[in-house]
């Protein structure tokens, strides 16, 4: 009788000691996959903290059994006295740092959409004005051409295409006409720029809350924990 109970104290810390090793394998595995996914490093981009947020998320069931794991070896270690106050805190100190971790993703989950709105916003000006300033070069340069083969000339340096049907001979005509042409362009192109930027900002509204939600819930998950640790 003595000797199956001592076997079987044996198989439980057996299934302790795996159950250890498994759970720091998990741990292994996730903070790999998130080092995966951040390559290549983009610190100075709110869509690279965006995207690492999402991929912890991600890999939030992981932790999760990791956590539970190591939290099964450290009860079923009761049968080793010697070995419940260590495998004890190891159980909670694993829930702590991956709560903190869970936590802290919800702040930087606003900071980084933020960031990603106003660095949108600023991008889309920029090309706007590095678009208007090639405009009115182009327009000064037209305005100089002294006929509609420096026109040609000067439009198929710059990538615009073919001079378009005139309804007029007159040089004057084709410089009015391409001016306005240019105008409208510019002003097109500046819509179709700000209505790309929003439907990226919008598409970006259901991860980001999905990464805040998922962040909330597992948090509180391990904050759970550690309280009954």
């Amino acid at each position: 009788m003595i000797a199956v109970n001592e076997d079987r104290v044996s198989r439980i810390n057996l299934f302790s000691k795996h159950a250890s090793l498994i759970s720091r394998g998990l741990e292994a595995l996730v903070l790999l996959s998130l080092l995966t996914s951040a390559f290549p490093f983009a610190l100075a981009q709110p869509i690279w903290w965006l995207r690492l947020s999402d991929s912890a998320v991600g890999l939030a069931p992981v932790i999760l059994v990791a956590v539970i794991l190591v939290r099964l070896s450290s009860m079923f270690y009761a049968s080793d006295p010697s070995y419940v106050p260590m495998h004890g805190r190891h159980a909670l100190r694993t829930a702590r740092r991956w709560a903190s971790v869970y936590a802290l993703l919800i702040p930087l989950q606003l900071i980084g959409f933020t960031w990603l709105w106003f660095d949108s916003d600023s991008q889309v000006n920029a090309r706007i004005l590095q678009g208007e300033t090639n405009r009115i070069s182009l327009q000064q340069a037209l305005a100089a051409s002294a006929s509609d083969r420096e026109l040609q000339a000067l439009l198929a340096s710059t990538n615009l295409g073919p001079l378009p049907t005139f309804s007029s001979p007159s040089l004057a005509d084709h410089k009015q006409q391409l001016t306005q042409a240019l105008a409208a362009n510019g002003a097109a192109f500046n819509t179709n720029l700000r209505s790309e930027c929003s439907a990226m900002l919008a598409n970006s509204i259901p991860g980001t809350l999905r990464v805040l939600l998922g962040s909330l819930i597992v948090g509180a998950i391990l904050f759970t924990i550690t309280r009954q640790l």
